[in-house]
């Protein structure tokens, strides 16, 4: 199953978190720009150049995580 199939599932504790392995599996379909961290977490930084167009990116996301 690919990335964009999955379905957000709220955590609720006493779910395993996704294995290194599958991170960097799912890291391959995420393209340029993503990243594993430290603590296996896939992440990306997006840099914007005044607050105003970062404000209008947030809030596309929140919209979108809504």
């Amino acid at each position: 199953m690919s990335l964009a199939d999955n379905k957000c599932v709220p955590c609720r504790g006493g779910v395993p978190p996704v294995s290194h392995d599958r991170a960097q599996a799912l890291l391959k379909e995420l393209g340029r720009g993503w990243a594993l961290n430290a603590q296996g977490h896939l992440e990306r930084l997006f840099t914007f150049p005044d607050f105003a167009q970062a404000l209008a990116f947030v809030n596309k996301v929140s919209a979108i995580a809504e």
